[in-house]
């Protein structure tokens, strides 16, 4: 069958299970809606499939790139003359210090785990699902340091805080918690939060990792996008936005910018006035 031989393709080439599922789906999706074999797939099917749906960008975008690979590995254009939508800016949405706080407060083994691994470690969920205990190492200095496997197969080193560290139960080989699902991660934390009045998802924690990495470096955007593991320092650049107090301090200086600044100033110069008068 054409789309095992494709799957067997992408493991060899080193994309994640993920990845390799979401590409087989909208294939399949768009040869299923053209009433079409996979094989037969055109150019004509695709433009067909998106005129007929209200795909968001990044939907379009995503689904563009499953078909690009599809098609290369199968010696066809399949996007030829569609316009793929620029990547989208997204806006990163770090957890509050002060939740994290009572967040992790009100959690306990493994849960907790979960939270600091995404909040010191930046982890994603799935990353913190298929965490085993051969990823973590140990060095000579006693450093602790953790093999990331990420977006594409790739594989990082995260250093691994003592905060983290006390929380892992580093005795047993293989996975540190069975059975255990991205989905599951996510659900969980979230649900402790709710029931403590805090509204997140899990990767709040990595956003909140990003910005207070890029405070805690002096702004420095390049360490930054080396702990957050990003491809691209554009990706990084909104952690830069949201953690840099100097932007903020900047604004809130303008002329007008403080409701209460002409008061002050006024009164300030009334009471220079009175004594300069002797009143």
């Amino acid at each position: 069958m054409v789309l095992d031989e494709f799957i067997a393709a992408q493991r060899a080439d080193g994309y994640s299970r993920n990845t390799i599922g979401a590409r087989v789906r909208c294939i399949r999706a768009i040869a299923q809606a053209a009433s079409v074999r996979v094989e037969d797939l055109t150019v004509d099917h695709v433009v067909s499939y998106f005129g007929a749906r209200s795909l968001k960008p990044w939907s379009r975008r995503t689904y563009l790139n499953h078909l690009q690979a599809f098609g290369k590995w199968l010696g066809a254009d399949l996007v030829a003359g569609i316009r793929k939508p620029p990547a989208p800016r997204s806006t990163p949405n770090p957890l509050p210090e002060e939740e994290l706080v009572q967040l992790t407060g009100h959690t306990e083994g493994r849960q907790r785990a979960w939270v600091l691994l995404g909040a010191f470690c930046g982890l994603r969920a799935h990353e913190t699902a298929k965490l085993r205990r051969e990823d973590i190492s140990v060095l000579q200095e006693g450093e602790v340091v953790l093999r990331v496997q990420g977006k594409g197969g790739r594989t990082d080193i995260v250093p691994v805080p003592p905060v983290v560290v006390r929380e892992l139960d580093l005795g047993n080989d293989g996975r540190l918690w069975d059975g255990v699902s991205p989905q599951r991660v996510s659900r969980t934390v979230a649900g402790i939060a709710a029931k403590h009045g805090i509204r997140m998802r899990y990767h709040q924690l990595r956003h909140r990792f990003g910005t207070a990495v890029y405070r805690a470096s002096g702004r420095d955007l390049l360490l930054t996008q080396r702990l957050m593991r990003h491809a691209s320092p554009a990706t990084t650049a909104g952690y830069a936005a949201v953690a840099d107090e100097q932007i903020h301090s900047v604004a809130c200086a303008l002329p007008g910018a403080d409701p209460d600044a002409r008061t002050k100033r006024s009164r300030r110069r009334r009471a220079v006035a009175c004594a300069s008068c002797g009143a």
